[in-house]
């Protein structure tokens, strides 16, 4: 007799346009600079990712490396979407980091230049924001000679580039474990972004800027997270009942005999989308002869 072991797991892909969302402000960010490495600048009202040969084109300067620090609190987050699914009963399915550029940066230590720059989670979250501001900086915060302590532990979220105009632009964040679960603990999340480009000159606004649709957000997308409620055999097939599904959410099944292996090596066996939200099934046909000692889980097919 064939032997099926029922997986309780879930995995989630992002580019859902059925996800509910939240947007998260910052609660601090700052700056720091090669150039001035016991300076801090976290009252300024733009931040600064620059490469080592990027320039102020208006000035003429040549402001060395800098690297910015982003921190967001994602208890509102959780405490809606708890709201509406139930404690823990939903999944990131999707982070979009929005920062608004400013094209012409009115002080000669911030950059210009079209390049790529990296997006990284930090584990650590203990970093003081400061008081400085590039015409007053400060010692009270983070600078540039600290930041090593900081990066003992981070993860890289995406590489990305800016545009050097003034526009408010989205990346869509890799949906790394490590960073999920620390957005689903509804504590402090720290980005920190650096350029790839020795000529990556991005300047945007901060937190203290005046506008505050141009302050840095943080939008998470979340959906119930489904559930293999149940498993039969159906002579040859294999007939799974999903719970938490969303209408019109396309969903895959796949299989394994082999939990080590990543999850782009599972074997879809199913898909469905179904038209009502709530429980649904699933029929895996002639999946009950590929190989004893299966496991399932189910995905939210990507869009």
């Amino acid at each position: 007799m064939k032997q099926f072991l029922l997986l309780l797991l879930l995995v989630t892909l992002a580019n859902s346009t059925r996800a509910f969302v939240f947007t998260n402000n910052d609660d601090a960010d700052t700056f720091v600079r090669s150039n001035s490495p016991v300076a801090n600048y976290g009252a300024a009202g733009a931040l600064t990712v620059s490469g080592s040969l990027a320039t102020n084109t208006v000035y003429g300067y040549t402001n060395g490396i800098a690297d910015t620090f982003i921190r967001f609190n994602t208890a509102g987050t959780v405490t809606n979407f708890n709201a509406l699914f139930g404690t823990n009963n939903w999944v990131i399915t999707g982070a979009l980091l929005q920062l608004t550029e400013s094209g012409s940066p009115n002080n000669s230590i911030f950059d210009q230049g079209i390049g790529g720059f990296q997006v990284y989670w930090v584990a650590d979250d203990d970093w003081p924001e400061g008081t400085g501001t590039p015409m007053l900086p400060t010692s009270d915060g983070i600078d540039y000679d600290s930041e090593p302590v900081l990066l003992t532990n981070t993860v890289s979220l995406g590489t990305f580039t800016n545009t050097v105009t003034s526009v408010t632009l989205q990346f869509p964040l890799a949906l790394s474990p490590v960073f999920t679960t620390d957005a689903r603990a509804g504590g402090e999340v720290t980005l920190f972004l650096t350029a790839a480009d020795p000529l990556t000159g991005f300047t945007f606004y901060s937190r203290n800027f005046g506008t505050a649709a141009f302050h840095p957000y943080l939008e998470i997308s979340a959906l119930p997270q489904p559930v293999i409620a149940s498993l039969k055999l159906s002579g040859p097939d294999v007939v799974l009942t999903i719970s938490n599904g969303v209408a019109g959410e396309s969903y895959n099944v796949l299989s394994t005999t082999n939990l080590t292996l990543p999850l782009n090596h599972w074997l879809l066996v199913a898909s469905n989308t179904p038209a009502t939200t709530g429980s649904f099934s699933v029929t895996a046909t002639n999946t009950a002869a590929i190989a004893p000692g299966q496991f399932f889980t189910i995905e939210a097919q990507q869009e």
